[in-house]
């Protein structure tokens, strides 16, 4: 009985080391094998904890990546905490499950709203600002989202129309329809900003959003000059 456990326990320091000494590489080859779409960049370090100098999939470029293996985390199916510098700053923890789903759990992201539309592929149009995004959890596969929970906040925003920064802070709260990604826009702000948008998993928006600035404001008179007045006097409307 003793020798079975010695040799268990051997066993287990064999695979901790194999671990600890495989070169990051093997990260780079496993990525590109399971996502041919998916462009990796140079990778450094080990596969217990490396980086990657840039990863480019689906339109969205993202590097400064770096990452850390937690074994427990296998058991919660978030085995892997990645940390990304460009073109947003963001912490999170990742792990692949059935089906090719990618799940992700106690994600923290904060960066520029021009910058982040740019690496969409989205125009700014000369706007810009603060966003932080906070996920509890969320799961996405091929298909689309499968699973959300979180909030998206515009915390600033700033662009050549006069008034436009009295918008944010506007809140949207994250879930999934059909597939696609949906912000439920918070009513609680000066603007009175609210609706539904839709993001699908390639990337296509769709929905509505209706302002409603106090009358006699910079922003009501900025937008009242680009879309003309309200057909109720009170509520602009924006469709996407």
């Amino acid at each position: 009985m003793k020798r079975g456990i010695w040799i268990i326990l051997g066993l287990v320091f064999f695979v901790v080391c194999l671990v600890v000494a495989t070169p990051a590489w093997i990260v780079r080859d496993i990525l590109v094998k399971q996502q041919p779409a998916m462009a990796v960049g140079n990778v450094s370090g080990r596969v217990w904890s490396g980086q990657l100098d840039v990863v480019q999939y689906q339109g969205i470029t993202l590097s400064g990546i770096s990452w850390t293996l937690n074994p427990l985390g296998i058991f919660s199916g978030v085995p892997v905490t990645i940390t990304v510098n460009e073109p947003v700053q963001g912490a999170g923890k990742i792990g692949v499950g059935s089906e090719q789903t990618l799940q992700l759990r106690k994600v923290n992201v904060d960066g520029q709203l021009a910058r982040l539309l740019n690496a969409m592929n989205f125009p700014s149009m000369g706007f810009d600002g603060n966003v932080s995004l906070v996920l509890q959890e969320a799961k996405i596969n091929a298909g689309g989202c499968t699973s959300m929970a979180g909030t998206l906040t515009l915390n600033t925003l700033s662009g050549d129309i006069e008034g436009v920064d009295t918008i944010a802070p506007v809140t949207a709260n994250l879930r999934c329809e059909n597939q696609r990604i949906v912000l439920d826009i918070d009513e609680n702000n000066t603007a009175k900003v609210r609706g539904l948008v839709r993001i699908s998993v390639n990337g296509q928006m769709s929905g509505q959003l209706l302002l409603t600035p106090a009358a006699g404001t910079p922003l009501f008179n900025s937008l009242t000059q680009f879309m003309g007045r309200p057909a109720n006097g009170k509520d602009f409307i924006l469709r996407l």
